[in-house]
């Protein structure tokens, strides 16, 4: 009777806030399509619970930060599949009091054991070994999650780590109602184990605590998350709660178990990096973004400078005045992202470990000598723009957070693919990342696009693998106007473009920008993915050389932005059913 219950309050709730409103807790839940502004603050998570309690920390009178940790720790209850305490992020903070921007770093790293070649197959050493990287303990890379949030709270917030975790706690007792994502998630799960036996042993623990034992899922069933016990011990004993003892014990007795190389060693040298954020103007704007090894903000700013530089130095052909859809938009567009997708997989990688050229990639020189390459009417082979590649990283997620006083967080924070490595720690139910397949399995040898692996990103003890990460954040008069990220790989980074252009560029309203049709190309290999609502335009692109493909479902975008009159407003995207939050 118990369990009905709290599954009609449930609905309730939903049925509610559909509507509008939340009554129990005075909070507005927003339609991803509905433009509304909010006077204090607002919070754009991929779950509705998680920016629910974002923004019950600022009505506690937290700051953005508060709002940011308590936010992360509940999608890591309500969102296990794509983030959550076996994993990591990064975070960009804009403080408006003390005008600065801070980078927190918090990537997964490999373990103090891995080598460059430790996935190489030693009967084919042109090949890597099934999986290895992928599930199972070898996958896991060293889970920077947990540290690099209570960093965030104990330099940049004001509440204490109890008052942030009452959230993601209360979501553990509770219960969280199955929506529309996680039925889609559960499915691939089980197709997965039905395509592998040995899954199901292997792997027991993930299927038995988060896949409902294999039975289907319905939208009225809720979801009891493990991780009470481990979140409660982190309230009460900080990062200590979670790297050390019986809990960080168990997560490398398990890791080992399943012939992964994690140490007790290695979750006791675990530290964030608090870095200096990338930037660039852009008119009367700064946008700030997330350095190496984040490949995201370089490419980010590459490809907004390079649409800039082939403005300036086409003038005639009126590329200032193109529409977002106009054919000859999306063709300058794809050229651009071609362009830096090329120069991440050449350059970029872990800059503790590697001489990565940031200031020459992100300058205004470089951008125009990169512009002067572009053709207004015709792409380029492969090969004019590079060499190299990276491995593609998968699902994550993405919020933010912006108030009224120009305050904002922007982060993005990953297990890596669906449920990570599969493995998960059976007692304490933490998920484990499969961070390690982020790096290049196979440097120096070409591809199956005939393609270098980039050493730049190859394996090296302590070493953060690449990411497409992209936590961004726009200030303008000293105050942030917008705040976006995404999820979804690579697409992250063109996603995250798109949305920011529409939003800066082109003056759409939150909704507007994040549910539009967006396209992708990631320069290897030569497809111009792109969304159903794109395709009528996409098939002009045709006579510019590209090849489009029709493919649905791409990132996740999540973004705040600062209205004319003061106001903040928000949107998530509809790819994926979150909600925004404000007051």
């Amino acid at each position: 009777m118990l369990n009905f219950t709290r599954i009609q309050r449930h609905l309730l709730i939903r049925l509610v806030a559909v509507a509008g409103l939340c009554f129990s807790t005075g909070t507005t839940f927003l339609h991803a399509q509905e433009p509304i502004g909010f006077a204090r603050a607002v919070v754009a998570a991929d779950h509705r619970e998680a920016s629910a309690a974002g923004l019950e920390m600022l009505r506690q009178g937290g700051n953005v930060v508060d709002a940011a940790v308590a936010t992360a720790f509940a999608l890591a209850v309500v969102r296990p599949a794509s983030c959550g305490l076996g994993g990591g992020g990064f975070m960009v903070i804009w403080d408006a009091r003390k005008q600065q921007c801070i980078a927190i770093d918090y990537r997964e790293q490999a373990p103090a054991a891995a080598t460059r070649d430790m996935y190489i197959d030693p009967d084919n050493p042109r090949t890597v070994r099934p999986d290895a990287s992928e599930h199972g303990g070898l996958a896991v890379a060293v889970p920077g999650h947990v540290a690099g949030l209570c960093l965030a709270l104990k330099r940049y917030g004001t509440l204490d780590l109890p008052t942030v975790l009452a959230p993601a706690l209360r979501l553990c007792r509770e219960g969280v109602l199955i929506d529309a994502h996680d039925l889609a998630v559960q499915k691939d799960v089980l197709k997965n184990y039905a395509k592998h036996p040995d899954y199901a042993s292997r792997f027991a623990a993930l299927r038995r605590l988060y896949v409902n034992e294999g039975k289907p899922w319905t939208s009225r069933d809720l979801f009891y998350s493990p991780l009470g016990e481990v979140l409660n011990r982190i309230a009460t004993h900080g990062p200590e709660g979670f790297y050390t003892g019986e809990v960080g014990s168990a997560l490398v007795n398990e890791v080992q178990r399943n012939g992964g190389i994690l140490t007790l060693a290695d979750l006791s040298a675990v530290k964030p990096v608090v870095r200096e954020t990338l930037s660039a103007k852009l008119g009367n704007e700064t946008i700030y973004t997330m350095p190496p090894p984040s490949s995201g903000g370089v490419a980010l700013l590459e490809t907004l400078q390079i649409l800039q530089a082939l403005a300036t130095a086409h003038p005639q052909a009126g590329l200032d005045q193109l529409s977002p859809e106009s054919p000859q938009f999306l063709h300058l567009l794809t050229e651009s992202f071609k362009q830096a997708f090329a120069d991440r997989a050449t350059f970029l990688g872990d800059a503790d470990f590697v001489q990565v050229p940031v200031a020459r990639l992100t300058s205004v020189d470089y951008a125009a000598r990169m512009a002067l390459k572009v053709n207004l009417e015709q792409t380029r082979p492969s090969e004019a723009y590079g060499r190299s590649t990276t491995p593609d990283d998968g699902g994550t997620s993405h919020f933010s957070v912006l108030d009224a006083e120009g305050n904002a967080v922007a982060c993005t924070e990953t297990i890596n693919t669906e449920f990570g490595s599969y493995l998960v720690e059976p007692r304490f139910g933490i998920v484990l990342n499969n961070e390690m397949d982020d790096f290049t399995g196979l440097p120096g040898v070409p591809n199956a696009f005939g393609l270098l692996q980039s050493e730049a990103n190859s394996i090296s003890a302590g070493k953060r693998p690449l990411s497409s990460m992209t936590p961004t954040i726009v200030v303008r008069d000293g105050k942030a106007q917008y705040v976006v990220g995404a999820s979804g790989g690579p697409r992250i980074i063109t996603a995250t473009a798109q949305v920011l252009l529409r939003m800066q560029r082109f003056g759409q309203s939150c909704p507007d920008a994040v549910n539009a049709p967006r396209l992708h190309h990631q320069w290897a290999p030569e497809w111009l993915d792109h969304e159903a609502g794109l395709q009528a335009t996409v098939t002009a692109l045709e006579r510019f050389g590209h090849k489009p493909r029709l493919r649905n479902g791409g990132a996740v975008v999540q973004a705040c932005r600062r209205l004319p009159d003061g106001r903040v407003e928000a949107a998530s995207d509809r790819r994926k059913g979150g909600v925004p939050a404000g007051f």
